[in-house]
């Protein structure tokens, strides 16, 4: 544009424009002068609009959608947990006893939701089965980064400076080694601590739908893209909140929770739909992560492949399977959005064996679940508790 016309612009009256809206006519002179450009735009546009409605499911039923949802508001009874006492805490991480008798073990859920998807509801719980099983079952509550105190921690505080200490203190007031299980991040965790600590302190180790080679995820290539942009937000950041992990959760599996409230509008079992109940209030009930940790797991983790690349260290110390040495017991989850088979199996392959003092190769089970039904949904019990608890006996 001229300047004599950028000031014909400006100066509109004299101009001999009056006070017609100039904003709608530059854009619709803008729009006449390419117009061809417009057409090819809109082309584009139309394709992808099509392509965008072939990807929709035909299952999706609006009149059911809002029944479930009518259902789930409706629903205002709140779900009691119990409260088990705290044996010990670091900051706000905190080491509880959920009671039981006999062999100890340590539950280790993951940092981006809630660990009491571990004890969801009766009939519905790891803790409670193992209770019952006769374990001695405490856990690891990772506590609120938006609401303590703390300042915003990072892996390396996490795991050498809270999950350490706590697990030893486990061991203390079990006056034993412990097993550990961690779910999800937990096993990462779980993993790292277990490399550091040795058999003096976890005496044996399961993991459960845990990935390891982040190239086979659903989010690596989007995680390299978005590095540019996430780094820097993230440097600026104390908490990533739980808003934005539920977007992305709500990005790898977009028609899921519309499903599951269509589900809801038609179960009529009320035992079901008080499990039904505490999964959404579970999956409602959002959890923050601290920005230095999201860093590491995005761009570490994530973009980077640093796990399986063998380039992850805490304290010093690389974390590599293949220096292991207690018995493991690795649960794959068949079918998983989340954390696909591709991306836990290769933790195995790097065990090599595990040649440096293992009484035993490690027991390899295969969950027919997705990621969040292996510790609340209906096959729990069958495809992850039982075989678990036979394993922590034998």
């Amino acid at each position: 544009m001229s300047w004599a016309a950028s000031q014909a612009i400006s100066h509109g009256n004299r101009a001999g424009l009056g006070q017609r809206p100039l904003p709608q006519l530059t854009a619709a002179a803008l729009l006449a002068a390419n117009k061809g450009g417009a057409e090819a735009a809109l082309a584009q546009l139309q394709e992808a609009l099509k392509t965008a409605l072939q990807t929709i499911p035909d299952d999706i039923s609006w009149p059911l959608f809002q029944a479930g949802l009518t259902k789930y508001a409706a629903a205002t009874t709140p779900h009691s947990r119990p409260s088990y006492p705290q044996v010990a805490r670091v900051g706000r991480v905190a080491l509880h006893h959920a009671g039981g008798t006999g062999s100890p073990v340590v539950l280790i859920p993951s940092m981006v939701n809630r660990g009491y998807v571990l004890d969801l509801c009766p009939g519905f719980s790891l803790v409670e089965y193992l209770k019952t099983a006769g374990f001695s079952v405490y856990f690891i509550d990772w506590g609120d980064p938006e609401t303590a105190a703390d300042k915003p921690l990072s892996l390396n505080d996490i795991i050498q400076h809270r999950l350490e200490p706590l697990l030893q203190k486990a061991a203390a007031h079990a006056k034993q080694p412990v097993a550990v299980m961690g779910y999800c991040m937990g096993g990462l965790l779980a993993v790292a601590a277990a490399v550091r600590l040795g058999q003096d302190v976890i005496a044996k180790l399961a993991v459960a739908a845990m990935p390891w080679d982040f190239t086979q995820t659903t989010s690596h290539a989007h995680m390299q893209q978005t590095s540019q942009w996430l780094q820097p937000w993230l440097a600026t950041q104390a908490v990533l909140p739980p808003a934005a992990i539920a977007q992305y959760f709500l990005g790898l599996d977009p028609w899921g929770p519309i499903r599951r409230t269509m589900a809801y509008g038609q179960t009529t079992d009320p035992a079901r739909l008080t499990h039904l109940t505490a999964l959404e209030d579970w999956l409602a009930d959002g959890l923050g992560l601290d920005a230095p940790i999201a860093q590491e797991m995005l761009l570490g983790w994530y973009a980077a492949n640093t796990a399986f690349a063998g380039k992850w260290a805490v304290g010093g110390t690389p974390i590599l399977p293949q220096n292991l040495t207690m018995p493991l017991h690795i649960t794959l989850t068949q079918n998983d959005i989340l954390v696909p088979l591709a991306a836990s199996i290769p933790f195995i392959g790097q065990l090599g064996g595990q040649a440096q003092g293992a009484a035993a190769p490690p027991v390899i089970h295969m969950a027919h679940t997705g990621h969040v039904g292996l510790m609340c949904g209906r096959r729990a019990e069958a495809e992850f508790y039982r075989p678990l608890a036979g394993w922590l006996k034998g």
